[in-house]
């Protein structure tokens, strides 16, 4: 009796290391078939497709912190046990904020940088604003002599040099 717990364990060891070394096909029907998830089947496909476009994607390799995890998503990070948890996860509000932040900045990287015709149009339209509401040269003199004025006085009333 000794004896018989060392080679079960090196046998144990043996198959675990066969399944690790196996393709990584082999390790996602193992996996899927585990779980009782069969992704790889037609309605799989499709499904691992409406995955991907919501940026989950199935993991290459086990998860350290949860081995259970079949499925991470690239937008929060974080891992996902089943095909449940990952449309679960896709209704999250927060997988939704960042969802929509991702493609904010996606739709921002293709504006195009504004050509010599939008920069006069934008130019004329500042100038008539300034035209209309802006301050004029006698404006400007007022405001410099009432600077001067108020610096006099708080240079009078504070402490110190200034």
């Amino acid at each position: 009796m000794e004896n018989s717990s060392k080679p079960y364990r090196s046998k144990q060891k043996s198959r675990e290391k066969g399944a690790t070394a196996s393709g990584k096909g082999e390790n996602w029907k193992m996996q899927d078939h585990i779980r009782g998830h069969n992704s790889r089947s037609e309605g799989g496909q499709h499904v691992e497709k409406r995955l991907r476009r919501d940026e989950i994607y199935p993991l290459r390799k086990n998860c350290h912190g949860n081995p259970g995890a079949l499925y991470t998503c690239a937008l929060c990070d974080i891992p996902l046990e089943s095909i449940s948890h990952a449309f679960k996860h896709v209704r999250d509000k927060r997988h939704k904020k960042r969802a929509r932040e991702k493609q904010e900045q996606l739709m921002l990287a293709e504006i195009m940088p504004p050509g010599p015709e939008h920069i006069s149009a934008v130019t004329a339209a500042l100038e008539a604003v300034v035209h209309e509401h802006g301050m004029n040269d006698q404006d400007v003199l007022k405001r410099e002599s009432l600077v001067s004025v108020m610096q006099d006085v708080l240079l009078s009333v504070l402490p110190g040099d200034f």
